[in-house]
Formats: structure tokens, C-alpha cells, sequence
């Protein structure tokens, strides 16, 4: 019984003189594929071989597929702080193609209190080293915020559990982050965003 298979790559022309052994073209079969993506290292260790995956295509605007992790790579990609991972998706209507942009959201349990701080992605200020808010500075005359560097926990989606730095109850900006950020190097504070 044969499966559908799209060729992937022609290696040479029908008009070129060829050898034994040349590779003339590559087939590919598309209704099983690999999908590979990039997890930031704070997120490993919720990240297991067989977990589920739900995948979003930009390109396909409204589905969504699923896939299980078949492979974590224990190596650590020192430029992005990512490792990759592979999981693996039927694809029996050839709907997904090689090279195609995705988006995996997975399910996991977090180590997360009531006593958990969690902020908003729009709070804060990446230097790339650093993680950074401004912090509302109590009973101040004037509406004045202090930069605080923090420890970023897990991501949730569009937050993040905060490890160190900031205490339940202490308000933060959430909107116009670099507003503020502008206004303070104006005033000679710098967040070092660098």
C-alpha cells in the first residue's frame, strides 16, 4: 500500500548527462511531519517527551493542530537561550507544508501560590540580561516610579510569574513602559538597556 508523497527536491535537469548513483530528486512524504520549535530555558522543565502541543498557524488563520513532543534537545543554543524541540503532527490532508511558520501552547502545571506575584508581558522592560519595572513609589507628591530589576519564574501566555523583586500589593506600570523609561534617561536614570 502506498502513501501520497510529494516530491521535495529535483536534483538535476532531464538533459544533463548523469552517473550511476546521482541523486536525481528527493521525495518527501508530508502526511506525518516534524514540527520544530524553540523553548526559552526557563520553560524546560515543564516540557516532557509525549506532552501534547496545540499549534496555531498564522498562515491558516482559525485552526488549530496537534502534535506530541517526540524530542527535547539537552543542549542549551547559547545565542537565544532556547533549546529546540521536535514534535511530531499528522497531517493527512497535506494541509501543513515544510518550512511553515507556527505557534505551540502547551498545558502544564506551575508552580504557582496564591501568594504568587504575576505581571502583564506589557510591564516589562527586557535589556536582553535584564528584566525590569517601574514600581509606583508610595505616597510621593507627584505620580513618581522607581525602576526595579526583577527575576522572571515560568511565562504564562501574556504574563509571567515573578520570582524576586516585587511584592504582592506594589503597583507597577502595565501600559507606556517606555514612556516612562524615556522620561527617567531624560532625567538622567538609565534602565541600561543595553
Amino acid at each position: 500500500m502506498g502513501r501520497f508523497c510529494e516530491l521535495k527536491k529535483i536534483k538535476k535537469t532531464c538533459a544533463n548527462f548523469v552517473n550511476k548513483g546521482t541523486v536525481l530528486f528527493e521525495v518527501a512524504d508530508l502526511s506525518n511531519v516534524w514540527v520544530l520549535l524553540d523553548a526559552y530555558e526557563i520553560d524546560l522543565p515543564f516540557l516532557k517527551v509525549g506532552q501534547k502541543i496545540t499549534l496555531t498557524v498564522p498562515s491558516l488563520p482559525g485552526k488549530e493542530f496537534t502534535a506530541y513532543i517526540s524530542f527535547i534537545d539537552p543542549f542549551i543554543n547559547t545565542q537565544t537561550r532556547t533549546a529546540s524541540v521536535r514534535a511530531e503532527l499528522n497531517n493527512p490532508q497535506l494541509i501543513l507544508k515544510p518550512e511553515t511558520f507556527v505557534m505551540g501552547k502547551i498545558r502544564a502545571k506551575l508552580p504557582v501560590s496564591e501568594k504568587s506575584v504575576v505581571i502583564p508581558r506589557t510591564a516589562l522592560l527586557w535589556t536582553g540580561k535584564r528584566s525590569i519595572v517601574y514600581v509606583k513609589i508610595p505616597n510621593a507628591e507627584f505620580p513618581s516610579f522607581e525602576m526595579r530589576e526583577i527575576t522572571l519564574g515560568a511565562s504564562l501566555g501574556d504574563y509571567y510569574i515573578v520570582v524576586s523583586g516585587l511584592s504582592e500589593g506594589e503597583e507597577i506600570v502595565t501600559n507606556g513602559v517606555f514612556a516612562i523609561d524615556g522620561a527617567a534617561q531624560l532625567n538622567g536614570n538609565y534602565s541600561k538597556m543595553v
